[in-house]
């Protein structure tokens, strides 16, 4: 192991700047893209079902709304598991342990 492998507390700052961005770019694209699909698919429902049918339309928004929503809670959970780790390591270094990069692995809420 080498010392430039050694994490410090402004590497740790970095990445955890870079995963929080990450966290909200990957939380706004799930969000708007559920709400995009869901209007799109309710306006091609309703084209080829028209009006009479309205309860079709509000069934097949509403079955893409909660998919896209379990999507969205997915990513949250991931990403909040992460920042816990991130944390973890933060109060491991403040203690005055020596944490090599190399030693480190990060897994999801699972």
């Amino acid at each position: 192991m080498e010392d430039s492998d050694i994490i410090e507390l402004q590497n740790l700052d970095r990445v955890r700047s870079i995963t929080v961005r990450t966290a909200r770019r990957v939380l706004a694209t799930v969000a708007l893209s559920g709400l995009l699909v869901a209007a799109v698919a309710a306006g091609l429902t309703y084209v080829l079902y028209g009006p009479e049918r309205i309860a079709i339309v509000c069934l097949c928004t509403g079955v893409i709304v909660v998919v896209f929503l379990f999507q969205f809670v997915h990513w949250a959970r991931h990403y909040k598991a992460l920042m816990r780790q991130l944390d973890d390591l933060e109060h491991r270094i403040n203690k005055g342990e020596i944490i090599y990069g190399s030693q480190v692995r990060f897994r999801s809420y699972r």
